[in-house]
């Protein structure tokens, strides 16, 4: 009877104690859900193709995203168009991609390819980044199965549909603004998107969750300033203070190492990051400021203004070897908006003009001297501030050319990927 006993107490227990005990039960983590971007806005001039059952390439207007069609992957020809967007994925260097038609299915992958440049790792780093895509829910999704060629500094990708394109960075570096006054301060954090190590990236695609501070002190190390001012650090943040007057060295640079952020093993075909250094310029400027690069190469303008007269706001800026940067927009009021590069008088658009001693003025574009005809260079200008201060009034804003001549000889290889920054207040 005892046995009886002991052994009805022992069933008992062992019951209490199973994994299907209410009590007992463990709760997997719920996966961070994809959050919802907007869409975004045509930022560039539109090329297309017509491609069919032979297969064919596709490239932006800007050379930076390629579309690769095999042989059989469509049935009959088609007319594929590629555009520039206004990007809105989160830490996303540069602009996105979108491709159409929409509803556009393909029998075959297609290979979508990316090529980055110096200017799209100003905040973080290759290993970093992979392709990712928007649909019409809006949310993006990344590819894990990403393929990365550092040294031709491509990312690679398969798909069988269109949508909107762009890198996705796993992490950078972010800064309040990247331009400061003398003696104002900065905050500087280290970004990803919410709990990304809890995707599962054995999938083909993930969602992209809402953005995240990374705070680990074992992953985030050893923040270091390289110029003028003062960096006050922790872990998790960094505060950047400008020195009181424009220093000689501008812009100068904060930088961050971050270790061990994706495992190994983690995401197929991807190692662990061991350590990569993040890095972020910081401007010190004056009330207003113009500046950005040709070709690679800086410059700083100085007497900033803009004019607003006759339907068409003009930003300009002077070089300090004698030579002008101005940009003309076709407007109807000066207000925030994004305009597309365009030398016909078209309301809503906008021409840029480096004017120099030597060339006269070079418009946002080139000659195809194999053709004879002008090729627009695409990008485009965005007005994101416009304010008034103490009675005057600021236009704040940047640009993007694809290609640019700028020399002499009007057959010479176009000059790619001209940016700019300004803060200009009118005269």
């Amino acid at each position: 009877m005892k046995g009886i006993f002991y052994c009805l107490a022992a069933c008992l227990y062992l019951s209490a104690c199973s994994p299907n005990s209410e009590d007992d039960i463990v709760v997997k983590p719920e996966e961070p859900k994809g959050a919802i971007f907007p869409k975004g806005v045509p930022a560039g001039t539109t090329i297309t193709a017509a491609l069919g059952p032979q297969g064919g390439v596709l490239r932006s207007l800007d050379g930076k995203i390629k579309l690769t069609v095999p042989a059989g992957a469509l049935t009959t020809t088609t007319p594929i168009s590629v555009q520039p967007v206004t990007n809105t994925l989160p830490g996303s260097p540069g602009l996105a991609y979108r491709f159409t038609p929409d509803n556009l299915q393909f029998a075959k992958p297609v290979t979508m390819t990316f090529t980055w440049n110096e200017d799209d790792l100003e905040t973080t780093v290759p290993e970093a980044l992979y392709m990712a895509f928007q649909q019409g829910d809006g949310i993006w999704r990344f590819l894990p199965k990403t393929a990365i060629n550092t040294a031709q500094k491509t990312l690679t990708v398969e798909t069988t549909h269109f949508s909107d394109w762009a890198p996705y960075a796993m992490f950078y570096l972010t800064r309040q603004k990247p331009e400061v006054k003398t003696k104002e301060s900065v905050s500087l954090r280290v970004q990803t998107t919410k709990n990304y190590l809890a995707f599962n990236f054995d999938r083909t695609e993930v969602e992209i969750a809402q953005e995240a501070v990374l705070d680990d002190p074992k992953n985030i190390q050893n923040w270091k300033l390289t110029g003028a001012g003062q960096l006050n650090a922790e872990a998790r943040i960094a505060n950047y203070t400008a020195p009181a007057t424009i220093p000689q060295q501008n812009p100068v640079w904060v930088s961050v190492d971050v270790l061990h952020f994706i495992p190994a093993g983690k995401i197929p075909g991807r190692g662990n990051t061991g350590k990569v250094i993040l890095r972020a310029p910081i401007r010190i400027v004056e009330d207003t400021w113009h500046y950005g690069t040709v070709g690679g190469v800086e410059f700083t303008t100085h007497q900033h203004w803009f004019l607003f007269q006759d339907g068409i706001l003009n930003i300009e800026g002077l070089l300090p070897n004698g030579h002008s940067v101005n940009i003309d927009i076709l407007t109807l009021a000066v207000a925030t908006g994004t305009h597309t590069w365009n030398n016909e008088p078209l309301p809503g658009t906008a021409k840029f003009v480096y004017l120099t001693g030597l060339t006269g003025a070079m418009m946002h574009g080139y000659t195809d001297c194999n053709t004879g005809y002008d090729v627009n260079a695409g990008g485009s200008v965005t007005i994101s501030k416009v304010e008034n201060v103490n009675g005057e009034k600021y236009v704040e804003g940047h640009y993007d050319i694809g290609a640019f001549n700028v020399t002499a000889d009007a057959c010479a290889p176009p000059v790619k990927h001209i940016t700019g920054e300004f803060r200009v207040k009118s005269r």
